[in-house]
């Protein structure tokens, strides 16, 4: 199966005071597909009794049009590359209408579940997840430019915030990067493009520091994010947002 589509009907609860899809709610229907998909190919409790899993490195998202509630959407994916230990993975998101309205990539690491580190992906996998040579962005974010961070919130992590993998699950960062965005920003511009990398787990309750500050990129209203533990000041995560 190169490429995988599943359909979605949007609830009330996954939208915003506008009744439109909020961008973690997104995030959720992106990694409900992308489970699907490699469910299809194999079984992910298969996988987890070798021992093995797939762990979301990074994100990178454009949004053009957020669907509302009642409304239906196509999201479609597929593995576009596999090199080593790591997987990417791309995403169309249609409307009704069957007219893009956003897409994704992502790069996952293949990893050691006991000894928390990568794996080479097996040969059979790479030829089981039959890679499409089709990306929806062209590259990432570099984040190693250090770029200081002007204004933090404070967030204790909360027992909802962890999931089955027993850490903070991948769309919280997003939510903790939102909230330290200025309210006017919020209020008048919407959340167009993010990219996330993630460094390194957040357990259950620690506390993290949501760091921000703004940059110039093509004259657009962009942030830099930052998120940090609050006592031992590991950065655990790096984001960008672009709103218009």
């Amino acid at each position: 199966m190169s490429k995988f589509k599943k359909s979605f009907e949007i609830s009330y609860y996954e939208t915003d005071k506008n009744k439109k899809l909020r961008p973690v709610s997104l995030l959720n229907l992106l990694g409900e597909t992308s489970g699907e998909h490699s469910n299809s190919v194999v079984k992910i409790r298969e996988l987890e009794d070798l021992n093995y899993a797939w762990m979301l490195n990074r994100w990178k998202v454009r949004i053009d049009k957020y669907p509302k509630a009642k409304e239906k959407i196509i999201i479609e994916t597929w593995t576009s590359s596999i090199d080593r230990f790591y997987a990417n993975r791309e995403f169309l998101v249609y409307d009704e209408k069957e007219k893009v309205i956003g897409k994704a990539s992502t790069l996952w690491i293949f990893v050691d579940i006991n000894k928390k580190r990568p794996i080479r992906i097996p040969k059979e996998l790479q030829i089981a997840y039959k890679v499409v040579d089709e990306k929806a962005f062209d590259d990432f974010y570099d984040f190693r430019e250090k770029i200081n961070i002007d204004d933090y919130l404070d967030f204790h992590v909360r027992r909802s915030d962890i999931d089955y993998n027993n850490h903070v699950n991948n769309t919280i960062y997003l939510d903790w990067m939102i909230e330290a965005v200025p309210e006017a920003t919020y209020n008048s511009h919407l959340l167009k493009e993010f990219e996330i990398t993630y460094k390194k787990e957040i357990k259950y309750g620690n506390t993290i520091k949501s760091g921000l500050s703004e940059i110039n990129i093509n004259n657009k209203k962009v942030f830099y994010h930052s998120v940090v533990n609050k006592d031992s000041e590991e950065n655990h995560a790096m984001g960008i947002t672009i709103w218009e």
